[in-house]
C-alpha cells in the first residue's frame, strides 16, 4: 500500500494537482517584505519603479549631523593651520606639530605640581639659568650650569649633566631613546619619569620636595 499511495502522489503532482501538504505561509512578512523592496524601486515586473521619499525626519537628521560635521572639520583645520602658522610658542611646536588628544593624556595622573612642570619642560620656559639669563633675571650673571661644562638648560640637566649621572640611571635608565629630549617628553610614561628627575634634583626651587620632619 504504501508503494501505490507514494506512486499516487507523484502521478498528481505530475499532473500540477496541489500538495496535499498545506504550506503554512505567514501573510504579514510576505507583504512586509514585498513593500521593502518596493521601496528601494523594485517591481515584481523586473521594471524599476519610483522609489520611496526619504522621511523628512531623516533628511532633517542627516543635514544636521553633515553641518555640525562639516563645522568641526572647519574649525579642525582652522586650529591647525593658525598652530602651524603661529610665531610665537615654536618651542611646543617642535614637540607637537599636530595638535591633537595625546597633548592631555601626558598629563593624566599627574598632580598639579607635576603637570606645571610638564608644561615648563615643553615649552623650555623653565627656571634654569640658561633660559632666566636670556630673560634678563636679576641677580642670573650668566648661562652655566653648576657643573661648569655647559648651560643650564633642559636638555644639557636632562640627558647630559655628569652631577645628575647617578639620578639619571635610576629614574630614567629604562626609557628607549633617552637621549632624545623630544622623544622623552612626548611619551607619557617617559615624561612622568622626567618629571620625578627634575623633581629630585631639586633645581626648580618652586618645586622643591619637601622632606618629612625628623623624629626625635
Amino acid at each position: 500500500m504504501s508503494t501505490n499511495f507514494t506512486g499516487t502522489l507523484s502521478t498528481r503532482f505530475r499532473l500540477g494537482y496541489p500538495s496535499p501538504t498545506p504550506v503554512h505561509r505567514n501573510p504579514c512578512r510576505s507583504d512586509s517584505g514585498t513593500a521593502a523592496k518596493e521601496a528601494t524601486g523594485w517591481r515584481e515586473s523586473g521594471t524599476m519603479g519610483t522609489k520611496a521619499d526619504t522621511p523628512a525626519a531623516l533628511y532633517a537628521l542627516r543635514s544636521t549631523h553633515k553641518t555640525w560635521t562639516d563645522r568641526e572639520a572647519n574649525a579642525n583645520k582652522a586650529w591647525q593651520a593658525s598652530w602651524t602658522a603661529e610665531t610665537r610658542g615654536r618651542t611646543s611646536y617642535r614637540y607637537t606639530p599636530r595638535p591633537t588628544k595625546k597633548m592631555l593624556q601626558l598629563h593624566e595622573g599627574l598632580r598639579k605640581r607635576q603637570s606645571s612642570i610638564l608644561v615648563q619642560m615643553r615649552t623650555e620656559k623653565i627656571g634654569l639659568k640658561d633660559f632666566l639669563f636670556n630673560q634678563r633675571v636679576p641677580d642670573v650673571t650668566d648661562a652655566d650650569c653648576q657643573c661648569r661644562e655647559g648651560r643650564q638648560t633642559l636638555s644639557y640637566v636632562l640627558l647630559r649633566c655628569r652631577r645628575f649621572r647617578q639620578l639619571r640611571r635610576q629614574e630614567l635608565r629604562a626609557i628607549p631613546g633617552r637621549q632624545n629630549l623630544r622623544a622623552v617628553l612626548n611619551e607619557r610614561k617617559a615624561a612622568a619619569k622626567a618629571i620625578r628627575f627634575m623633581e629630585q634634583t631639586e633645581i626648580l626651587g618652586q618645586f622643591r620636595i619637601e622632606s618629612p620632619p625628623r623624629q626625635s
